[in-house]
């Protein structure tokens, strides 16, 4: 087949009717550089990741996120290129290639209209052509797609995203790559920031109290059956002699605003960490509606929960599809054509809408899971930062799982902790919040953990919020109920006798 006649769509139009050029101007410093190439066409140099790429001078490039990826970008045409390095893993190109396209074609959609290899500067290379529907109401939607992964090794890739208003011919776009030797030292990634909020007055106390004044951590909890009913949450608050501020619960597109559950946690003055996910049931199946909410398909939804936050008047801490960067869920770029702008496109539309109704008692919280699963650099949890107007409090979580799974291992708070936590504070001067986290049961002294897990926590200063998780996972494989992780905080003296004296410190 001849793939370029099929893909030979001229986008000559996009560079016509484009004025963001860079023209003939250079830009350099110690780890890329951008050079003329020719009239139409500028050469960009990255010498840590040792590469240089030819692109359309009408691009804008951003440099972010430098680390993970540079972008370039039009009203109708994004071109990202990614490095991965998978030495020390058990990735290749192939599990790359293979593995790294199984979320497109499970998604029905997105269609898969090409893939082969083809060489660029001599090097065999796997390309993936993709598209999906146009969203309506998007007078320009970029919904064609292509990635060029280009193996340096079998354990390095550099991977050329495209996305375009149009049908993609990728000659025209990139007529040339070719790798380089590898040079200096990366730059550094953009800090981001939050912007000031008008909050009502309510939430404007939770949240200098909580995170602006706050010299201490406060901790939350999840206890499944609240707010449902209130007997086991001030069960356990007599308990452990410890009054919760925040509480945690879960919700999808499925299920309405629970007015009777939230007045009840209000009554009690307790702040909810309300957890939305972009998922519906249709036909009796759960899918990701994000492409639907970007459309406007669900505005009579959000027009009405705008409503209830509201009437609600009282703080809630807002969290919008959490752990994104993990494959099992709906809404991760994984199987949602390793676009995350399409995730940061769906966060924006809800923010606006509510901005819009003239909510002003949600606190945005932004929470990707500790690792990025796959761990390849398009699924980078950084990549689907939705913007600095967009988030006020930063998430983090990290579980110790204990070792009931197999590839499981038992960690202490620090090292599940410490992994993540000073790359954040690297990236973000938000205030941040742990949203849900605990420590099983299986592969340690439980007791212990969290005896360390309080000596501990405070080393993280950006911390001002951490919720603990009452519960329990179920190991799905068996044919009969069986618990694989017990998360429960009070079915052990040793544990509740650890959680009170805990909970001493920061009264």
């Amino acid at each position: 087949m001849n793939f370029k006649k099929y893909l030979a769509i001229s986008l000559i139009a996009l560079a016509i009717t484009s004025n963001l050029a860079y023209g003939d101007e250079t830009y350099s410093d110690e780890s890329t550089q951008i050079t003329s190439y020719s009239t139409s066409y500028n050469k960009y140099t990255n010498n840590p990741f040792g590469y240089q790429i030819v692109l359309p001078k009408y691009l804008i490039l951003n440099e972010d996120i430098v680390n993970v990826k540079s972008r370039f970008e039009s009203k109708n045409l994004v071109v990202e290129v990614l490095y991965d390095d998978f030495n020390n893993t058990l990735d290749t190109k192939y599990s790359y290639n293979i593995y790294g396209n199984n979320g497109i074609k499970r998604n029905d959609e997105f269609e898969v209209t090409a893939e082969y290899e083809h060489p660029f500067g001599g090097v065999s290379s796997h390309i993936t052509l993709y598209e999906r529907r146009k969203l309506k109401g998007d007078e320009i939607d970029r919904n064609y797609y292509a990635t060029i992964a280009i193996p340096r090794t079998s354990k390095e890739i550099v991977t050329v995203f495209i996305k375009s208003a149009a049908p993609i011919y990728i000659d025209y776009i990139m007529p040339s790559f070719k790798f380089i030797d590898k040079s200096g030292k990366m730059k550094e990634d953009k800090v981001f920031e939050p912007v000031k909020k008008q909050f009502d007055v309510l939430t404007q106390e939770f949240y200098e109290q909580y995170f602006e004044k706050n010299d201490k951590i406060d901790f939350g909890i999840f206890e499944p059956t609240f707010p449902t009913y209130q007997y086991r949450l001030v069960q356990l608050e007599n308990l452990y002699n410890y009054n919760f501020p925040v509480t945690l619960t879960y919700n999808s597109f499925v299920l309405p605003f629970k007015s009777a559950y939230m007045e009840k946690a209000k009554e009690l003055g307790k702040v909810v960490e309300y957890t939305l996910y972009t998922t519906d049931m249709i036909e009796n199946k759960e899918k990701d509606i994000t492409l639907e909410i970007i459309e406007g398909k669900y505005d009579d939804y959000l027009d009405s929960l705008a409503e209830s936050f509201n009437e609600y008047d009282f703080p809630v801490l807002f969290r919008i599809n959490n752990e994104m960067n993990g494959a099992w869920v709906l809404y991760s770029s994984y199987f949602v054509g390793k676009d995350t702008d399409l995730y940061i496109e769906c966060w924006r539309y809800i923010y606006d809408k509510f901005k819009e109704k003239g909510v002003d008692n949600l606190i945005f919280v932004w929470n990707p899971n500790e690792l990025s699963f796959p761990n390849f650099s398009y699924n980078n949890y950084l990549s689907y930062y939705p913007g600095n107007d967009y988030v006020d409090v930063v998430g983090l979580t990290a579980y110790n799982t204990g070792n009931y799974y197999k590839g499981e291992t038992w960690r202490k708070f620090e090292e599940a902790y410490d992994a993540f936590y000073y790359d954040y504070e690297s990236h973000f001067k938000h205030p941040m919040m742990i949203t849900e986290f605990s420590c099983s049961t299986t592969g340690g002294n439980k007791s212990e953990w969290f005896v360390d897990m309080f000596n501990t926590i405070t080393k993280y200063e950006k911390i001002k919020i951490a919720v603990l998780w009452n519960g329990q996972d179920y190991d799905m494989t068996k044919p009969t109920k069986t618990v694989s992780r017990n998360y429960r905080l009070d079915q052990d003296d040793n544990v509740i006798n650890a959680l009170i004296e805990g909970f001493k410190k920061f009264k």
